[in-house]
C-alpha cells in the first residue's frame, strides 16, 4: 500500500493463495451444478446434460470423492474421460486429483507441484464452466 496516496502500490500474490481460490472457486461452481453437496451419499448419480455422468465415489466426514465421467471427451484409447474431483465439505473447496502426480508434495518440489496442481484445477475450473453453460 502506498501510505502518501492511500491507494494499492502493487499487489503480490502468493501461488498458495491462487491455489486456494481456485479450490474455493471449483467447489462453488460444483455446487452450482449439483445443489447442496452434504446430502450426498456414496453411489449418488447424476446425469448433467447428455454427455457427463457425475457420481459420488465415497463419503467422509469431511469430504466428498466424485467422478465426473465425460462421453463427449475422448482419452487417446476412446474411452471418456473421466475426472476424480475431491471436495471438502468443510474448507468448502474442491480438487481435481490426478494419479500420475503425488498427493503431497516435498519441500523442494513445492513450486513446481503447486504450479502442476493449478494447471489441473485451471482445467477442472474451465470444463465446469462449459458444463453450467451447457445446463
Amino acid at each position: 500500500m502506498n501510505l502518501n496516496t492511500g491507494t494499492p502500490h502493487s499487489i503480490e500474490h502468493d501461488p498458495f493463495d491462487q491455489l486456494m481460490d481456485l479450490y474455493e472457486q471449483n467447489y462453488i461452481l460444483i455446487r452450482r451444478l449439483l445443489g447442496d453437496l452434504r446430502r450426498l451419499t456414496p453411489g449418488d448419480e447424476f446425469t448433467l446434460g447428455f454427455s457427463v455422468v457425475a457420481q459420488v465415489t465415497e463419503r467422509g466426514r469431511f469430504t466428498l470423492e466424485m467422478a465426473f465421467t465425460d462421453h463427449e471427451v475422448l482419452d487417446s484409447h476412446q474411452r471418456p474421460v473421466t475426472l476424480r474431483v475431491r471436495i471438502y465439505l468443510d474448507a468448502r473447496s474442491a480438487e481435481l486429483h490426478d494419479s500420475r502426480h503425488p498427493a503431497s508434495c516435498l519441500q523442494a518440489d513445492r513450486t513446481e507441484c503447486n504450479r502442476a496442481r493449478q494447471s489441473r484445477n485451471r482445467m477442472l475450473q474451465r470444463w465446469l464452466l462449459a458444463r453450467l453453460r451447457r445446463h
